[in-house]
């Protein structure tokens, strides 16, 4: 990797940024395996649906996404093969994605809890 470091540093005015960037990628690469790993399998299911249907983008604004379950305290609320996708932008905000089963997306956990009302789910919480 250090060699591809110097080559990147002599093809761009920043050079030391570009690398930087780099490895931060390949970072977010390998936590994005450790997340999915703790997926369950309903959950690995729908984050294929999602990922297959997403579009490369081109924005300038970086950001990171992670993608949570029922496995994880926060969200231990979503139906089994619901995921949540955080993403986290360089200025800190943290954006929060609903996906069902199908790879349907929803806004916020109201539309989620909706959602299942409007399908005639059940829901008790404990909250």
């Amino acid at each position: 990797m250090e060699n591809n470091c110097k080559e990147r540093r002599n093809e761009t005015t920043n050079g030391e940024k570009r690398c930087n960037d780099v490895a931060d990628r390949n970072r977010s690469n390998i936590n994005m395996v450790n997340y999915i790993t703790r997926l369950s399998q309903a959950s690995r299911s729908t984050l294929a649906i999602i990922l297959s249907r997403r579009r490369a983008t081109s924005s300038s604004i970086r950001s990171e996404s992670i993608f949570l379950d029922n496995n994880y305290p926060n969200y231990n609320w979503l139906l089994p093969g619901w995921l949540v996708e955080e993403r986290h932008m360089d200025t800190g905000r943290i954006y929060k994605y609903f996906y069902d089963p199908v790879g349907s997306l929803y806004y916020s956990r109201a539309q989620v809890l909706n959602a299942w009302d409007q399908s005639g789910l059940v829901v008790l919480d404990d909250d």
